[in-house]
């Protein structure tokens, strides 16, 4: 009986510290995860100042999001990974002292950013759908542009954090000298070698067909098949036509990645090898090539210089609104309409437009790995 009542006390006991140690951690998780809480420390007077001044903070609907409604999933493993996570803070504030002041905060904001929306896309924006839902959304009131985002969002599963970076506080900076980029561009103009089997155009181009008439090549367009002659290049043009359309040469069938335009009077000029049916289009394509001519100073064999020409296009003037978006986000077609909604908010020229727009398709996520 003696046993019997220690048992009984020992367990009366054991559920009393297990109930105050839970109350305790949970009261503990409760309280630091308070703005109150977060803004204590100095170091956070600057992402406070950000958001104070961001429509999270402020807005005609008068909901908050508070540091918490984005910074902490509300439940499961996430949870507990951001609180054990969080301490770090506590050690680069009192020990490290890593933020001292606006300029301390300013070297390591890129860091800090790419941190959490690494956090933020691992969770699939959890934080952000907390408040926010597709289902929700009246997306028939929305911008033009905003609408036409979110419908390839849903369409291709994208997460909130892909394209929403900067919304509460500022985008960290991104150094990208873009002039310098074209004047390294320019630097292979004419740069290649008998051993090079493929030629690309540097930017929109003009060729002359060999049989009479004239093509504008688009940056990227491929010579195949060439030969030198003289300060002049010869070669072939490969692409497809879509059906009622032909005014358009592309890159691949029913993928809508330029190569050039074509003149009335060249239209009939280019040999057609099969016409095939793309489901995905609903329509006809014709697989044509045709022999042109054009300076060997529009050509180049650097496929990597004219990569890294439209990446730094991507970056430098896609980063006002939100961090650059990988050209493998979105589909080949599905770029056309991205670029379209964003580019009058950029300084780019057509001929920059055009290039971006090119290299985002060429290595999009349906091209990538495939022959180009």
């Amino acid at each position: 009986m003696f046993k019997f009542k220690l048992s009984l006390v020992s367990g009366v006991v054991c559920v009393v510290l297990g109930a105050s140690a839970l109350f305790g951690v949970q009261s503990v998780m409760k309280a630091t995860s308070t703005t109150e809480f977060c803004v204590s420390c100095h170091s956070m007077s600057h992402p406070q100042a950000e958001w104070e001044g961001s429509v999270h903070f402020s807005n005609r609907k008068g909901i908050r999001a508070e540091c918490s409604d984005c910074h902490v999933p509300q439940d499961g493993l996430h949870y507990v990974k951001a609180k054990v996570v969080a301490l770090k803070d506590v050690w680069h504030t009192f020990v490290t002292n890593k933020l001292s002041d606006q300029e301390a905060y300013e070297a390591h904001r890129l860091e800090m950013a790419q941190r959490v929306w690494a956090d933020m896309k691992e969770t699939d924006s959890a934080t952000c759908r907390s408040c926010h839902s597709f289902d929700a959304m009246l997306v028939s009131e929305q911008k033009e542009a905003a609408q036409k985002m979110h419908k390839i969002a849903q369409e291709t599963n994208q997460t909130c954090i892909d394209c929403h970076k900067g919304v509460a506080h500022f985008m960290p900076e991104m150094q990208v000298d873009n002039s310098a980029a074209l004047g390294e561009l320019t630097k292979h103009a004419g740069q290649f070698s008998a051993s090079d089997q493929v030629l690309y155009s540097l930017a929109m181009s003009p060729a002359q067909l060999v049989q009479g008439g004239e093509i504008r090549l688009l940056p990227f367009a491929e010579l195949h098949q060439w030969k030198q002659e003289g300060d002049n290049v010869s070669g072939t043009i490969k692409g497809w036509q879509q059906v009622g359309a032909e005014s358009v040469l592309y890159m691949g069938l029913g993928k809508r990645i330029m190569v050039g335009l074509i003149g009335d009077e060249s239209k009939d000029k280019l040999t057609v090898h099969q016409t095939v049916n793309d489901s995905v289009t609903n329509s006809d394509w014709k697989e044509v090539s045709v022999q042109v001519t054009l300076p060997k100073t529009a050509l180049t064999a650097d496929l990597n210089a004219l990569n890294h020409f439209g990446n730094n296009l991507n970056q430098s003037h896609c980063s006002g609104c939100h961090a650059p978006i990988g050209a493998e986000h979105y589909t080949a077609n599905q770029w056309i309409g991205v670029v379209n909604s964003m580019k009058d908010r950029t300084s780019m020229s057509a001929d920059d437009v055009r290039a971006v727009t090119i290299y985002l398709q060429r290595n999009a996520k349906d091209v990538t790995g495939s022959a180009h």
